[in-house]
């Protein structure tokens, strides 16, 4: 978002598969100092998709999507829209989780429990295009740093690498990958290959660790 907005209509996407908190954050947002137009998407392709068709200015997006892995939905956004603000609205309690998100390039991290009051705060904090993370005294800024190079290394991939990746360190042989994704073997080795080099590593021990980035705790 830029300051040219604020004087005029934000719009922004709540992007939640349970029906009653998109109600909630709605409620939420109506409270905040700002003149907003609200739409829902309940799955991560639904939010893609409305991020595609432009005039978005904010995405409150949740983590445990149906459709999308850990942090795969988010790192794919901010991959293809890096000019849209992304929040990450979850009820992870994880310090670790919100760093991984914040080194993800989210703008912010707001957690379901949190009072009406504060969570209005927070949208208002968001909407003036500053960052809001809620646990943002506990966690180590040069940890944050630490992990925005896998991260940038992770947003190389494309969704389909991304789902190999999450395959082979689940222990996946390349035959039971093609299965499990409907493709061909030898576009599997393809993908294998292309995900060592984005990732500069040599081996599937390698990919494991690097795909643990992406997942997040329940």
């Amino acid at each position: 978002m830029n300051s040219s907005v604020f004087s005029n209509q934000i719009n922004i996407l709540v992007a939640d598969d349970h029906p009653l908190f998109r109600q909630a954050l709605s409620e939420a947002l109506s409270k905040t100092d700002y003149k907003i137009q609200i739409s829902e998407a309940q799955t991560m392709a639904g939010t893609l998709e409305a991020a595609d068709q432009g005039d978005l200015d904010l995405i409150l997006l949740d983590l445990k999507m149906p459709d999308s892995v850990g942090l795969m939905g988010l790192i794919e956004l901010r991959e293809k829209h890096p000019e849209i603000a992304v929040a990450v609205v979850t009820a992870n309690e994880s310090s670790q989780t919100m760093r991984k998100v914040k080194s993800a390039g989210a703008n912010g991290y707001l957690i379901k429990s949190m009072e009406l009051d504060s969570l209005v705060e927070a949208l208002n904090s968001l909407l003036k295009g500053e960052q809001y993370f809620a646990l943002e005294g506990v966690i180590d800024q040069a940890d944050v740093d630490d992990d925005i190079e896998a991260m940038s290394k992770l947003s190389s991939l494309t969704p389909q690498q991304q789902n190999v990746l999450s395959l082979i360190s689940r222990g996946y042989l390349n035959k039971q990958i093609a299965y499990e994704l409907s493709i061909k073997e030898t576009t599997v080795k393809t993908h294998v290959s292309e995900i060592f080099r984005k990732l500069g590593i040599f081996n599937r021990t390698q990919a494991a660790i690097f795909n643990q980035y992406l997942n997040v705790p329940e």
